[in-house]
């Protein structure tokens, strides 16, 4: 085991630190190709390959079509590495054609477009934590274990008008591994029509399947309006994992956000550089009137400027559930909650054409959380990513969540019909103060459509622990953690 965990660590460190720092003479890639899942760029000042990837839910799909209100093409504003710019593992950084498995001719005449990928990761906890769980941390929340997090695919006919005219898409998402665990919409996947009921299935701890979005799409010149399940367009990192740089996701993205929601989205581009949207839904995560009988709302703004600066605003307001159960019945009081999110990313032109930075800021509040007592919380991720070539990206994030009244964040998705824990035990919940984490990592790319995302996190509290004294970390124990983990990405 230790000569395993050893070598676990030494392959990270060496990724990590794969990267020439030379970039070999020659032409820069044609602006003509498209840029592949996983490399990196604003989701507001985006590639047409990307256009549209925060609307749609997943970035850089392959042969996506764009959409009228996409951003010019990074390349025009932004010198890009030299191709050959490899990695000690791939010197010449040849990444080859992208393949798809449903390259079909007569999807492409109908705009059709059907892909998919396949994400399993391997995360080591130095603290080997009894429970084997993370933490508070999710989604790559199994410590010293194999996860395959997303086996997805998805089917789309995206619209485009041109700005003028009338066009008719639409969306299916479906997810199978263990993210499905928090992907769940209460009353559709979650004690509803489509829950699973065979024991096999229903009573696994930690593998499912969530129909993560269906919607319809009609487009009206420059308004599109969608109609269905769409993922939230709230926050900087999203539900699908190509549209992230880091396999592990932020405090703020699991415990500030809703996930997805059901109902009718608008968006209308004002301008070549403003887009505005808004909708009604049927609240956080929710699909029916069971656990939340209430509409709720949307409204967005980004704005793209014209030093490759973009900013994005995003709120959300609506009665939510709360912590206040009543007794004998299945769902809890509703009050109303706020969030707004707010994301800004630019290139760091001066310092290098090959950095970027984005920074996030979150504040949510929910009146009458517990009884007679209203909730906060608020946070602000920022990340730097320098891209040395095609294949080797290096990226950062720094986070600060504060959970103010220890309403967010702790323990999930209680057991299965045999009592096993299906995710970190509800007993470790409560914490107000504010949680840390900084996390370092890298996308390598061996092929276009293979790549490999290393990464080393550090987890830190600073609170008070719930009345049982179960502190966030190491099987209760800890104020802290360090992980050390990979995943590897197949598109096709």
């Amino acid at each position: 085991m230790k000569l395993s965990k050893l070598a676990l660590a030494g392959a990270i460190a060496g990724l990590l630190s794969a990267g020439t720092a030379y970039a070999q003479s020659g032409p820069g890639r044609p602006a003509t190709a498209q840029q592949t899942a996983l490399e990196y760029n604003s989701y507001y000042a985006q590639d047409d390959a990307q256009a549209g990837a925060k609307e749609r839910g997943v970035e850089g799909e392959p042969e996506a079509a764009a959409s009228p209100g996409a951003a010019a093409p990074a390349a025009a504003d932004t010198p890009e590495p030299m191709p050959g710019a490899g990695t000690l593992l791939n010197p010449c950084c040849c990444l080859g054609e992208q393949w798809k498995l449903f390259d079909n001719p007569n999807l492409k005449c109908n705009n059709i477009n059907i892909a998919g990928w396949l994400a399993q990761s391997y995360t080591w906890n130095t603290s080997s934590p009894a429970d084997r769980f993370n933490g508070p941390v999710t989604w790559t929340d199994r410590s010293n274990e194999y996860q395959v997090n997303q086996a997805y695919i998805f089917a789309e006919k995206t619209t485009n008008t041109g700005g003028c005219g009338t066009d008719f898409g639409w969306r299916a998402d479906v997810l199978f591994g263990t993210d499905y665990r928090f992907n769940t919409q209460s009353g559709l996947e979650t004690r509803g029509p489509i829950e699973f009921q065979n024991p096999v299935i229903s009573q696994q701890r930690f593998y499912g399947t969530a129909f993560t979005q269906f919607y319809g799409e009609v487009a009206v010149d420059d308004l599109k309006i969608k109609v269905g399940r769409w993922y939230a367009p709230v926050g900087y990192e999203v539900v699908p994992t190509t549209g992230n740089f880091f396999p592990n996701l932020p405090y703020t993205f699991q415990y500030g956000e809703p996930f997805t929601m059901t109902g009718v989205l608008a968006s209308y581009q004002l301008n070549e550089d403003v887009t505005i949207g808004g909708g009604v839904n049927h609240g956080w995560d929710n699909f029916d009137n069971v656990a939340n009988s209430h509409m709720g709302g949307v409204a967005t703004y980004t704005e793209k400027f014209k030093d490759g600066a973009s900013l994005a605003i995003a709120s959300t307001f609506g009665q939510e559930p709360n912590a206040q159960q009543v007794a004998g019945e299945a769902k809890g009081v509703t009050s109303f909650r706020y969030l707004q999110t707010n994301a800004y990313s630019r290139p760091l032109k001066r310092i290098s054409d090959n950095l970027n930075y984005v920074a996030q800021s979150d504040f949510g509040t929910q009146t009458d959380a517990f009884a007679g007592h209203s909730a906060k919380w608020y946070g602000l991720n920022q990340y730097l990513f320098y891209k040395v070539s095609d294949c080797m990206t290096y990226g950062v994030r720094a986070e600060w969540f504060r959970d103010q009244d220890g309403y967010r964040v702790g323990g999930f998705l209680g057991t299965t019909d045999t009592g096993s824990l299906r995710g970190l035990s509800t007993a470790r919940y409560g914490y107000p103060g504010s949680f840390y984490e900084i996390t370092f990592g890298a996308n390598y790319k061996f092929s276009a459509n293979t790549t490999i995302r290393p990464y080393v996190r550090f987890d830190w509290f600073s609170g008070d622990s719930p009345a049982a004294n179960l502190k966030p970390f190491d099987d209760g124990t800890g104020n802290s953690q360090t992980l050390l983990g990979f995943d590897l990405v197949t598109i096709f």
